[in-house]
């Protein structure tokens, strides 16, 4: 950081990272975490943002396409698919999952919590022929930004990707 006009923050906090073993096979597992979840298509965002859509019509879209979670996947990313080319087969995705409502919420408070909204879960196959989710406790990641105002919007997102694992280990 040489350019005197340059400021830096560096904070710490101790992250949660969560695995879960399901019991469920990989093509079990992202069967059905996916459908707990909303999927967030591109084309409507591009819509709402090009019409300028208002704000309660926003929130409409995104309530319906959160569905019982209020969750959507907003990307994946079928890291194994490309990394199996190195002949070792891997079976692994990466996902990005959140609500841009709650986002919103977050970032309102601070635009630095960009970098953690939406959040990551990763779902692969194990050793043993079973499937794990992993991820890292949105409340313990957001309390790096060392803000009190988002640790209630930390819990409630802890909460809602704990009821879609406990949905998705339900069926095993």
């Amino acid at each position: 950081m040489g350019n005197s006009n340059v400021s830096s923050r560096t904070s710490k906090a101790a992250v949660e990272h969560v695995t879960v073993a399901t019991g469920l096979s990989y093509d079990a597992l992202v069967r059905t975490f996916e459908s707990e979840l909303g999927r967030l298509d591109p084309e409507v965002v591009k819509s709402l943002v090009e019409r300028r859509a208002p704000w309660s019509e926003v929130k409409a879209t995104i309530e319906r396409i959160g569905g019982a979670h209020g969750l959507m996947i907003i990307a994946a990313a079928d890291q194994g698919a490309v990394t199996s080319l190195s002949g070792k087969s891997k079976r692994c995705v990466l996902y990005t999952v959140g609500n841009p409502v709650i986002a919103n919420d977050i970032i309102d408070i601070d635009r630095a919590a960009s970098f953690y909204v939406p959040f990551r879960v990763a779902l692969y196959e194990t050793s043993d022929g079973g499937a794990a989710i992993a991820y890292d406790r949105p409340s313990t990641f957001l309390a790096t930004l060392g803000r009190n105002e988002l640790q209630s919007f930390g819990e409630t997102l802890d909460t809602k990707v704990e009821a879609v694992i406990v949905a998705v280990t339900k069926t095993n």
